[in-house]
C-alpha cells in the first residue's frame, strides 16, 4: 500500500495546482513524519516530491531491520517576490547513527529556471567573507580551509536573513550538528528584491461558551493540521454549534493561516503539536524548545492567540520533556484511529462506545478520514446528551466539579 502510495503523490502533483502542505506520518514499525509543500508550480512540485519519494524509499530499505528508526522531513518556505519561491528540506534521520542534511529548491517563474547563489549575491567574494567571519564568531572551532570546497547550495530566505547550512566537517566533534549562519540581507549586494512579509493585526481570542459544569461534556481534537481538510472539519463544528482543540504542526501554520484565523474566530482552540513533528524524546533541551517556541511565535504572529496547551509527537514524553516548558501537556482517553482504520463506521466504532463524560477524542485533520466521520461524531453523541468543548473548557470544568 505504500509504495503505491508514493507513485500517486507523484502523479498527483504533476498536474496538481492547489497550493497545499503534503504530510506523511507513520507511527507502527517506523517514525515517520513527512511535510513539505506544493506550490502549483509544476516543475518546482516535481522536484520537490521526487526528492522526498527517494529519501522514503531509501529509508525503508536502508534502515529496515532498525527498532524504531526515525525520518523527519520539514521545510521552510519563502515567497522571495512575485517570481521567485525558496524550499528547504531538512531531512533528519535517527537510528544506527543520525543524518541532518538539508536540500534547498530556488524556482523563477519568470525565467523558468532554479535558481543558484550566483543567481541571487552580486558579491560572491564578499559572501565568502561574512561566511568566515561568522563562523569565527560562532563557532570557534571552524576549519577555514574547508570553505574552499564548500557550496553554497543549501540555503534558506526569510525577511531579514540568507541562512547558510555547512557541512559538519567543519568543526572538530560536531557529530550530526546542523551547521547554520544567518547573514543579514542589508550586508549583501542581492540581485533580486526581498518581499517581506506582513505583519498580522489579528488579536483574536476564544469565544466563551456559558457551560453547566453539570452538563456531560467531551473534547474532540485533532492533529497533524492544518490542512486541507481542515476547512470541512471547521464548517461541521460550526453547524452544528461544536467546537474543537486543534494541535498543528508549527511549520504549516504560514501555508494555512486563513484556516487558523477562521479556526479561532470560530470559537475552536489551537494547541501546539511542535514545529516539525519530529520524536521529542530525542531531542535536546534546547531542541525541544526551539520546536515549541516556533510554533507558539507562528500562531501568535497569525492570530494573536497564544497556545497554553501541547500535544507531544507521537503522544510520548517524560517528566524531563514537561520540564522544559509552561505548556500544559494534553493526551486522550478515546482514540479513533482515523489514520489507520479509514473509514467512517469503524471510526465511529472505536468513538462512540467508549466515550464517557469528560473525554478527550483523538483525530487527525491532515487526510480525509476524519472530515468524512466528524459529523456523524458530532450528531451521535449530541443526541446521547454530550455537549461539546475546549480542552482548556474542559480542565477548567473539571477544576470546578473537584472543587465541589
Amino acid at each position: 500500500m505504500k509504495k503505491i502510495l508514493l507513485i500517486f503523490l507523484v502523479l498527483c502533483l504533476s498536474g496538481c495546482s492547489e497550493k497545499e502542505v503534503k504530510t506523511i506520518i507513520e507511527e507502527d514499525k517506523d517514525l515517520v513524519s513527512i511535510n513539505y509543500p506544493i506550490t502549483g508550480i509544476n516543475v518546482l512540485d516535481d522536484a520537490v516530491s521526487s526528492y522526498v519519494n527517494k529519501t522514503y524509499k531509501n529509508f525503508k530499505k536502508d534502515y529496515s531491520g532498525i527498532k524504531k528508526p526515525e525520518l523527519n522531513i520539514s521545510y521552510t518556505y519563502k515567497e522571495v517576490n512575485n517570481n521567485v519561491v525558496n524550499i528547504s528540506l531538512n531531512t533528519f534521520i535517527s537510528a544506527d547513527k543520525t543524518i541532518n542534511k538539508i536540500k534547498t529548491f530556488t524556482y523563477d517563474k519568470k525565467s523558468k529556471k532554479f535558481l543558484s547563489m550566483e543567481d541571487l549575491i552580486a558579491d560572491l567574494d564578499a559572501l565568502d567573507y561574512d561566511i568566515k567571519k561568522l563562523l569565527l564568531e560562532k563557532y570557534r572551532d571552524a576549519d577555514m580551509d574547508f570553505l574552499s570546497n564548500v557550496s553554497y547550495d543549501y540555503f534558506t530566505i526569510d525577511d531579514e536573513n540568507l541562512t547558510i547550512y555547512l557541512g559538519p566537517a567543519i568543526l572538530k566533534d560536531s557529530g550530526s550538528e546542523l551547521i547554520y549562519l544567518d547573514i543579514p540581507l542589508d550586508t549583501l549586494d542581492m540581485l533580486i528584491d526581498i518581499d517581506k512579509s506582513k505583519a498580522s493585526d489579528n488579536y483574536l481570542h476564544i469565544k466563551k461558551r456559558n457551560i453547566d459544569y453539570d452538563d456531560k461534556v467531551v473534547a474532540l481534537t485533532f492533529d497533524d493540521g492544518p490542512s486541507k481538510y481542515t476547512n470541512e472539519i471547521l464548517d461541521v463544528l460550526n453547524k452544528h454549534d461544536a467546537c474543537g482543540t486543534f494541535f498543528i504542526v508549527g511549520n504549516k501554520a504560514s501555508f494555512y493561516d486563513k484556516t487558523l484565523v477562521k479556526l479561532v474566530k470560530n470559537g475552536n482552540e489551537i494547541g501546539n503539536h511542535s514545529y516539525s513533528h519530529k520524536w521529542l524524546n530525542r531531542l535536546s533541551p534546547d531542541e525541544f524548545k526551539a520546536e515549541i517556541e516556533r510554533t507558539q511565535n507562528e500562531v501568535k504572529k497569525i492570530t494573536g492567540f497564544t497556545p497554553k496547551l501541547f500535544r507531544p509527537t507521537y503522544g510520548g514524553y517524560t517528566d524531563r520533556l514537561k520540564s522544559y516548558t509552561d505548556l500544559i501537556f494534553v493526551l486522550w482517553d478515546v482514540d479513533s484511529s482515523d489514520w489507520k482504520v479509514k473509514r467512517k463506521e469503524k471510526i465511529l466504532k472505536n468513538v462512540i462506545p467508549n466515550v464517557k463524560d469528560g473525554s478527550i477524542i483523538l483525530f487527525h485533520d491532515n487526510h480525509e478520514y476524519a472530515s468524512l466521520a466528524i459529523e456523524s461524531v458530532i450528531e451521535e453523541l449530541a443526541d446521547d446528551g454530550y455537549k461539546f468543548v475546549t480542552v482548556s473548557e474542559l480542565l477548567e470544568i473539571k477544576e470546578l466539579r473537584e472543587q465541589e
